[in-house]
């Protein structure tokens, strides 16, 4: 006598097969995600900066000159940081004021705690500011996703985010 067997189950082979599938295509979101958010963080550092810059041509049609890092004595104690200079500098300037408005909110932080705002980028990381006599126009730079400015290894420098 011949026995019916129901078979409405899933053998493991089926099962382990359809596991793989979902973990493939989760790892290509994953990747895709992770991408897209990078791409976006360096989109809003390079709109960062060009705000910076835009404010900086405002500092400069009003004062005659550009904000100078180097030059202590323009400072209250405590502002040290090139970042937090170029912040304070930009907004004795009404008109170079108004445009640091525009900065999301998110990258004006106080992160040492002593009482001058810096402007970070999307990674968190301090601009870099840099203006010499002998320059045309100040440079801003952004460490990048790797959050290292590559000055002691030129090999890091590579995802710098400059306005050059």
């Amino acid at each position: 006598m011949k026995r019916n067997q129901n078979t409405n189950g899933l053998t493991i082979v089926e099962i382990l097969v359809a596991i793989a599938i979902v973990a493939i295509l989760a790892a290509g979101l994953y990747s895709v995600g992770n991408y897209v958010e990078t791409q976006s963080k360096i989109k809003l550092t390079e709109s960062t900066i060009e705000t910076l810059v835009t404010a900086l041509d405002e500092y400069h049609d009003f004062y005659g000159k550009f904000p100078d890092p180097n030059a202590d004595s323009e400072y209250l104690t405590g502002c040290d940081l090139s970042v937090e200079k170029l912040y304070y500098k930009l907004g004795l300037a009404p008109g170079a004021k108004k445009i640091l408005g525009h900065i999301n909110t998110s990258l004006i932080k106080d992160a040492n705690s002593d009482g001058f705002r810096e402007v970070v980028d999307a990674w968190g990381t301090d601009f870099g500011y840099d203006y010499k006599t002998s320059y045309n126009f100040p440079v801003i730079t952004s460490a990048g996703p790797d959050r290292d400015f590559g000055v002691t290894d030129p090999n890091n420098a590579q995802d710098n985010i400059t306005s050059r």
